[in-house]
């Protein structure tokens, strides 16, 4: 023998027994069924005061599979018509945009144009018909529920209400979308809370709406429990998500930004594998380097750290009247630096440039020596197309690479 269904009735008292104690939670609250407004009737009807003053209303409206038609989702006329006016009128402009055909307003160009529009919007209305799309349908059950007010809207249904999964998935998503909450209550009489409504008008008074608002009042304002409810704090968290979300896209636009336009708020990590090597320490490298010698020597002259005194003709050596970029293939100390132009030139890799890193007025670490290929590029794009067919060289002839990234330079700022 076939199980009989679930009742509204079951599915009223059920809801009206949980929804309380174990969603809301409030001490003070009238909880009823069949519950009259001046112009309709909420099944399950929960009150209970938000803040001081400010009464809540909860409304429930239960089906079951007796008014399963209110449930499921129907074409609304009303709604296709106007989508297919709309496609239509986008339609008709977008293609005079594209056939560059100017519309003169005479007789036979509005009649021509008016039969368009209606011609069109009659067969795209009848194309969306067909489609049965959820956008122009809606559901008997929420259209209902949007006509009574209450700031929390909830539906109720059996879970035997559904004889299709689909239809039962369809009613979901225009909960969803509506802001609707879903109830799913058991054959056990345990309640499922499937969807969380929207909280709509928070301080919004609907109480006056319904025909026992004084002795509503009488039972919840003793011993209030004030407080937002649980959907409420659940839109709180996502708006806070939401913002924060918000905050590091700009946060981080921002400090691409300010790279762009100053300097690095992080410092480049760059290597340093040119250290000497301490024996005394267990073979560990050393930070420690020699006196530094002085600015003349043979070959090839490196300029000095900052502070020397041929620091002004390094920086000299490298002039820019705008941002651009160079090729850096190390950033040493300069007792390293000769070590590696040394090595570089050994190799067979010569104009290579020496320069103080604090003449690059845009390096956070000052102090190095900055080698460099000698040429600058206008942009980033083609430095770093430099710096990966400079790096492929390197691989080539056996040489570790040190650093070889593209570096921006700036202009001296002028005093």
């Amino acid at each position: 023998m076939a199980e009989k269904s679930l009742s509204e009735k079951f599915v009223q008292n059920t809801v009206a027994e949980q929804l309380n104690k174990r969603y809301y939670r409030r001490k003070s609250a009238y909880v009823n069924t069949e519950v009259y407004t001046r112009l309709k009737r909420a099944d399950v009807l929960l009150a209970f005061m938000r803040s001081n003053k400010r009464p809540y209303v909860v409304v429930v409206e239960a089906k079951s599979r007796t008014t399963i038609h209110q449930l499921k989702l129907k074409e609304n006329p009303d709604r296709t018509r106007w989508v297919g006016r709309i496609i239509t009128a986008a339609l008709i402009a977008l293609l005079s945009v594209i056939l560059g055909y100017q519309w003169y307003f005479n007789a036979l160009n509005t009649l021509l144009l008016l039969g368009l529009f209606v011609a069109g919007s009659a067969l795209i209305s009848s194309i969306v018909s067909r489609m049965e799309l959820s956008l122009v349908g809606s559901i008997g059950a929420i259209e209902q529920l949007a006509r009574y007010p209450a700031n929390e809207k909830w539906i109720a249904i059996g879970e035997d209400s559904f004889v299709r999964p689909d239809e039962y998935q369809t009613l979901r998503r225009q909960c969803r979308k509506n802001g609707i909450g879903l109830i799913v209550v058991t054959r056990k009489g345990k309640m499922s809370l499937r969807v969380i409504p929207e909280p709509r008008h928070t301080f919004n008074n609907y109480l006056g709406k319904y025909g026992k608002e004084k002795s509503i009042l009488a039972i919840i304002s003793k011993q209030p429990d004030y407080g937002s409810t649980p959907p409420e704090r659940r839109k709180k968290r996502r708006q806070l998500l939401n913002s924060a979300l918000l905050l590091a896209i700009i946060g981080t636009l921002a400090l691409i930004g300010y790279e762009e336009s100053h300097r690095p708020i992080v410092p480049d990590p760059f290597e340093e594998s040119f250290l000497p090597v301490d024996e005394e320490n267990g073979g560990e490298e050393s930070e420690e380097v020699d006196d530094v010698p002085g600015p003349e020597q043979d070959g090839d002259t490196l300029a000095g750290p900052a502070g020397a005194e041929d620091t002004a003709t390094g920086c000299e050596a490298l002039t820019v009247t705008q941002r651009s970029f160079i090729v850096v293939d190390a950033l040493l100390k300069e007792k390293l630096a000769e070590q590696r132009l040394e090595e570089l030139n050994r190799a067979g890799i010569d104009g290579l440039s020496a320069i103080p890193t604090d003449c690059l007025n845009s390096w956070p670490a000052p102090g190095r020596i900055a080698l460099y290929t000698g040429i600058v590029y206008p942009n980033r794009p083609t430095a770093a197309a430099a710096a990966k067919a400079y790096n492929l060289r390197l691989k080539e002839i056996g040489i570790s690479r040190a650093y070889g990234r593209p570096v921006k330079v700036r202009p001296p700022v002028q005093e």
